[in-house]
């Protein structure tokens, strides 16, 4: 039996042997096979140093090579670029319309409580050459707003464009029932009657427009037309004239004052207007046509020369002898009794004069 002493001896032993194992086990890295030479050092290090994050993955955008070997990486499209009415307008007024009705369409896209958006595209459309979206377009625009007498007057305008004067003239006479004093609702009212050949009513519907605005050159000339279209070519003449003055570089009236002045026997000074409008405008047919069909023409030498700045001061008089009689409407304002037809009547000149009627919305850029 072992005596104490030897017992005291083996304990102590087998403790120092446990400790030297635990020392072994921790200075050896399982996970690496590598041992910590200095682990101390190690776990204060990495106390001490700031935590890393790992790095994500990086972002590979998928490409196709083309059979040359070329990189043709797709990019990704930008989100159009929202449109404002100025920017639209602008494109309106630089007379590309096509473009003008691309951006008003964006406009109203985002803005679609807006009427001018509608009106301005139906506008632009019109322009453009494509009648049934101005119509569309321009409806939307008095849905919004029904007392928007634009969109009424410029949707009488594509109307009669498209062959319909009956839908014209009742957007006109809408529009005239929001704004009586309009004198371009007049303009376009005498158009309307003038295409359904009634002309008693067109010529008072002009009469009507210049008296409202005794500036309306356009009023002038169309009544002017009437004039020739009947063969009054004395009463078409101070008109026309008062037209020409007031607007001196627009072809068109300068080539039916040459109609009026040739119908009236003055050549000379008919050459001379319509040799005016081919100068302003060189691409003008009809004006060249008459130009060269007039010179080959003699006057009478016993013709008394006109003076066309005293023809037109004449019809400034005319205006301010109308008085209430025009106001008060001397023809009866109904089309219900007409026939509409396109087949020529008894009154056509027999001469069949080259000339041209338009409105200022059409040629200009009237908003």
């Amino acid at each position: 039996m072992l005596s104490s002493s030897k017992i005291r001896g083996v304990l102590v032993a087998g403790v120092t042997l446990v400790v030297m194992v635990i020392v072994f086990i921790a200075m050896y890295d399982w996970g690496s096979g590598e041992s910590t030479v200095a682990p101390n050092l190690a776990v204060r290090t990495a106390m001490n140093s700031t935590p890393t994050t790992t790095a994500p993955p990086p972002v590979i955008v998928a490409t196709q090579e083309s059979s040359e070997g070329e990189d043709t990486t797709a990019s990704v499209p930008e989100p159009p670029k929202e449109v404002t009415y100025e920017e639209a307008e602008a494109a309106f007024h630089e007379k590309r319309y096509d473009m003008a009705v691309e951006l008003f369409t964006r406009y109203t896209n985002r803005k679609s409580e807006n009427p001018w958006g509608y009106y301005m595209l139906g506008l632009s459309a019109w322009k453009a050459g494509d009648n049934d979206r101005a119509v569309e377009a321009l409806t939307h625009a008095l849905e919004l707003d029904p007392h928007h007498v634009k969109s009424y007057l410029n949707l009488g305008r594509v109307y009669l464009e498209m062959g319909k004067p009956m839908d014209a003239l009742d957007k006109i006479r809408a529009a005239l029932e929001i704004d009586p004093e309009s004198n371009v609702a007049y303009r376009l009212k005498g158009r309307v009657f003038r295409e359904i050949r009634q002309r008693p009513q067109a010529i008072e519907s002009y009469q009507r427009a210049i008296q409202i605005d005794n500036q309306d050159a356009w009023s002038m000339n169309n009544l002017g037309l009437v004039y020739i279209e009947q063969e009054l070519f004395d009463k078409a003449l101070p008109p026309l004239a008062r037209a020409a003055e007031l607007q001196p570089d627009n072809a068109v009236f300068l080539n039916n004052l040459g109609m009026a002045l040739e119908c009236t026997g003055h050549f000379r000074a008919a050459e001379e207007t319509y040799q005016l409008a081919v100068e302003i405008d060189e691409s003008y047919e009809k004006a060249s046509a008459n130009l060269e069909r007039v010179a080959a023409v003699l006057e009478d030498p016993d013709l008394e020369p006109v003076d066309l700045a005293v023809v037109a001061q004449s019809f400034v008089d005319e205006i301010e002898s109308w008085g209430d009689a025009v106001v008060a409407g001397k023809q009866p304002d109904s089309v219900d009794a007409v026939v509409v037809t396109q087949q020529p009547d008894e009154t056509e000149p027999k001469t069949t004069p080259v000339v041209s009627d338009a409105d200022s919305t059409k040629n200009g850029d009237e908003q």
